[in-house]
């Protein structure tokens, strides 16, 4: 395609220029044989011979003026008209004394421009064209409309045309044209190469910066996969271990029972979110359903409660008359425990943790709400940003918030957080559809 654009060019450049260099040159030439009659003109004062008026008896030196015209270099055949476009004289007898009446070159020529046009002896497209005669040489002529002035080059007074065979002319203008057009494509293949070559290079470096993208973009991958398995892993794990401990310090059967069925519950948990991490990086879709947001919140907050008594922090939930939600209950748990988390850790000094939900939007939404009366937002989440890897805490891995929002983001729903009031304090809002 680009050797076609550059050929295309090439040959739009060569074809105009031939045109102007073949139809300058043909100009030039017509207006030295303009000056060339004009000078004979001057040279031999033959002004009044164009007046068609007068007899020509009267005109002695006609045939000697006009004999000077046809005998001009190259010339096979010439015609003089008067003012009126008769033809006063002509090489071809039979054309003395006629006038022919549609002839636009003879109409410029006679309001003072020089017309030359260029053609072949084969062309008849004009009533006066007749054969040339050949045997001067080559088959293509020049046909030129000289006009001639009065004494004081104020007027035209007549229009001689000249018919040639400029073997030479037309050499040098076909010497010209070739020349043209051989620098046009010349220069089209010089650019065509170098642009090739340039593209070339381009594309191998291109082709390597993408080698180095993908292997980039793949260690990240498998960088942010670990980071999310670390993540989601550790809470479970620090549940786990904390009821591990209670129950082997506990003698009541019933408590070590309990203990028992929260470790299971987690390892399930674990499994859970372990199967559906590895249906999303097979590329499997999960069908959104109809989740039980209520009872979700509630078994985090079981889940959570022993962590935050050990911190100090009052955690409460509250729902009211909540819709199911559109979306799949082990991402969601995820989502709902990374902010959990978050909220609980901000309150290392004791707080209260508000988990509410209920029906927005009349009834199309369900809102999540997780207050906490922690330290507050950091600057980078106050400027609307979630920085990949950022955290406050001392073992964060800083996904968190971003695996929460991209969870909601699954299942078209938003997530936002705000400063609590006096600026103590975060919010996080969690809007999901409401299943149909």
């Amino acid at each position: 395609m680009s050797l076609v654009c550059i050929l295309t060019s090439a040959a739009g450049t060569a074809w105009v220029l031939s045109g102007f260099l073949s139809h300058h040159m043909l100009e030039r030439d017509a207006a030295v044989s303009a000056e060339f009659v004009e000078s004979i003109v001057r040279a031999e004062g033959t002004w009044s011979y164009f007046d068609s008026s007068v007899p020509p008896g009267s005109r002695p030196a006609l045939e000697s003026f006009f004999t000077h015209v046809a005998r001009l270099p190259g010339v096979v055949r010439a015609n003089i008209y008067a003012p009126d476009g008769t033809v006063l004289w002509s090489s071809n007898p039979e054309l003395r004394g006629r006038r022919f009446t549609e002839n636009k070159e003879l109409e410029q020529a006679l309001h003072g421009q020089v017309v030359v046009e260029a053609g072949k002896v084969t062309s008849q497209f004009k009533a006066e064209h007749e054969a040339l005669d050949t045997e001067a040489g080559g088959s293509r002529f020049v046909e030129a409309y000289l006009p001639v002035r009065d004494e004081a080059r104020q007027h035209v007074i007549g229009v001689v045309e000249i018919y040639r065979l400029p073997l030479a002319l037309f050499a040098a203008i076909d010497q010209g044209v070739r020349l043209v057009w051989l620098s046009a494509l010349a220069g089209a293949a010089l650019l065509y190469v170098a642009l090739t070559s340039l593209i070339c290079r381009a594309e191998h470096m291109l082709r390597d910066q993408q080698e180095r993208l993908i292997e980039a973009e793949t260690l990240a991958a498998v960088g942010a996969v670990a980071s999310a398995v670390a993540h989601g892993i550790r809470n479970p794990l620090a549940s786990i271990r904390s009821s591990a401990e209670l129950a082997s310090l506990e003698d009541d059967p019933s408590l070590v029972r309990a203990a028992l069925a929260d470790i299971e519950s987690e390892a399930d948990r674990v499994e859970g979110w372990v199967r559906d991490l590895l249906l999303t990086a097979r590329g499997d879709a999960i069908a959104p359903a109809a989740v039980d947001v209520a009872a979700l919140l509630a078994d985090a907050g079981k889940r959570f409660t022993m962590m935050a008594e050990r911190q100090g922090v009052t955690l409460t939930v509250r729902t009211d008359a909540v819709p199911p939600a559109r979306g799949n209950p082990g991402p969601l748990t995820q989502a709902f425990n990374n902010l959990i988390a978050n909220g609980i850790e901000a309150m290392p000094e004791g707080g209260e943790l508000r988990i509410q939900a209920r029906p927005a939007r009349e009834g199309r939404m369900v809102e999540i709400r997780i207050c906490d009366t922690g330290v507050g937002m950091p600057e980078p989440l106050k400027r609307g940003h979630d920085p990949l890897f950022f955290s406050t805490k001392p073992r964060g891995t800083g996904l968190g918030l971003i695996l929460a929002r991209r969870i909601v983001g699954l299942y078209d729903g938003t997530l936002e957080l705000q400063e609590g009031p006096g600026g103590r304090g975060t919010r996080a809002t969690i809007c999901l559809p409401a299943a149909d």
